[in-house]
């Protein structure tokens, strides 16, 4: 082999390495990309709640277990909401009750009055209650859980 023949061989084998370096970094790339959008989105979890038939306006709102948290379900003027029963800087065991005397969703631990639709009425530490999607597929009734 002669002096010019090792100086391509030696520069074809550095263009070779970084081709490989640029097609591994790609690649990481795009990996780093779909873990990004495949995770930063939550996955619905939903949860059959009956039939949009079931619940009429000015209906008391119903209250739903599911295993992660508690939720009520209610009509308000034709349009159904779903609200956590929970406020959302307490995850611990104090749930809020629907009070048909007052109206309202009370919290028993804070004495907060919260409206049909879930917001601050007065009394107590201000906070409104979280909604979550729902989704009506003709007359089923599904609320998405994967609101965390």
């Amino acid at each position: 082999m002669d002096a010019t023949t090792k100086k391509e061989r030696l520069i074809s084998n550095r263009q070779l390495g970084c081709l490989g370096l640029f097609i591994g970094l790609a690649v990481l790339a795009a990996l780093f990309v779909w873990v990004l959008l495949r995770f930063s989105t939550p996955t619905p979890v939903l949860f059959y709640a009956g039939e949009a038939k079931d619940y009429l306006p000015g209906q008391a709102p119903r209250l739903f277990s599911s295993e992660s948290d508690f939720f009520y379900l209610l009509n308000l003027e034709g349009e159904l909401i779903a609200v956590v029963a929970r406020a959302k800087e307490r995850l611990g065991s104090c749930l809020v009750h629907w009070s048909t005397v007052e109206d309202a969703f009370i919290d028993p631990c804070l004495g907060t009055q919260l409206s049909r639709d879930g917001t601050y009425l007065g009394k107590g530490p201000p906070y409104d209650l979280r909604r979550l999607p729902i989704h009506v597929q003709d007359t089923p009734v599904w609320v998405d859980l994967g609101y965390r």
